[in-house]
């Protein structure tokens, strides 16, 4: 039985994901570059250092990597403090799983200066433990270390914790890693049906998860 979940925050919790792919075409075309949706394809398992950096360095721009992180942060700020919303089903879900007292936390590749304010609007925050955030940890979601790290703050042992990811990358490393894998559909990249080969399960609404408690 699962006892805990850990729950990736953009194209899982958050219906976040376009706000990506805009900023980048906004940022690239801003400074004289030619943006195509490729660019955001590649970056979308980096950490956003990583992301910036690799920008910086296909489209060969000149710029200060922190001045990269910092416009692009400013592109999606608001966006997150003010517009983005839940996925469906997801604040009825976590409700449910938080009046059950099953433990919940979130591991994400974003920065918490962005995902915190809008995890916090939606009231999503006050139901999870804590958040873990790749930038924080010095990783990316190609390691296991984020969700083992998140599973021993929950206090849980792996095969009884649920790894909740739309990436299919990142659903890769959580089951290899021995997780109990679910991908679920963000609608985003197609990625979709990659999820079947590296999850235990695949879910198109998020209330799907109550039936593993």
């Amino acid at each position: 039985m699962i006892k805990g979940f850990i729950f990736d925050i953009d194209g899982t919790l958050l219906d976040s994901m376009h706000v990506w792919s805009d900023a980048d075409e906004i940022f690239v075309t801003r400074h004289g570059g030619v943006y195509t949706p490729e660019l955001s394809f590649c970056i979308r398992s980096m950490t956003f250092e990583g992301a910036a950096d690799y920008i910086r360095t296909s489209c060969g721009f000149d710029m200060p990597l922190a001045d990269i992180v910092a416009e692009i942060t400013d592109i999606v700020r608001r966006k997150y403090e003010e517009e983005i919303p839940p996925r469906p089903f997801v604040t009825e879900t976590v409700n449910a799983l938080y009046e059950r007292h099953i433990p919940m936390c979130a591991a994400t590749s974003n920065t918490r200066e962005l995902c915190l304010p809008a995890l916090s609007r939606t009231g999503l925050l006050d139901r999870l433990g804590f958040v873990l955030t790749c930038d924080e940890l010095g990783v990316n979601k190609d390691d296991p270390v984020v969700f083992l790290t998140a599973a021993n703050r929950l206090g849980l042992d792996v095969p009884e914790t649920a790894v909740v990811e739309d990436a299919p990358h990142a659903a890769a490393t959580s089951k290899g890693a021995g997780f109990f894998t679910i991908g679920v559909d963000s609608g985003c990249f197609g990625d979709f049906e990659r999820l079947k080969d590296c999850t235990d399960m695949r879910i198109t609404h998020f209330d799907e998860l109550l039936t593993l408690i």
